[in-house]
């Protein structure tokens, strides 16, 4: 039943994308909104003074993912999950963090747009 439901899914956002003047595949889509969230993610972890290591698609928590939850007139919605670890301190003092960050984004033919989602503070 989950295949058919995303291959239904997958079907509604082709035409919803048709509609709003402009071409963009449910792959396509996925692969902006997960590339937007590691931007998204990178971003924060990059200006965390407080890090001593730090990388996206890495630790043992969820798996990278990405699902169409809804086509509109103005997009196609896609929910991602992009998995993080991060280190905090140095030597005997280091603290290790495995997560993950969830986020809607709105994929256009020309944008992608974070609509919701975790906020991604570590320090």
């Amino acid at each position: 039943m989950p295949s058919t439901r995303r291959t239904l899914l997958y079907g509604l956002a082709l035409v919803g994308l048709v509609l709003a003047a402009g071409v963009v595949s449910a792959t396509t889509a996925e692969r902006r909104a997960l590339a937007a969230e590691t931007a998204y993610v990178e971003g924060h972890l990059e200006s965390a003074d407080c890090l001593s290591d730090w990388g996206t698609n890495e630790g043992a928590g969820p798996s990278r993912d990405a699902r169409i939850t809804r086509v509109s007139s103005d997009g196609v919605y896609v929910r991602v999950t992009l998995p993080y670890a991060y280190t905090v301190g140095t030597g005997d003092d280091r603290v290790f963090a495995d997560t993950a960050s969830e986020a809607v984004y709105r994929v256009t033919p020309t944008d992608a747009h974070r609509v919701s989602g975790d906020d991604v503070t570590v320090c």
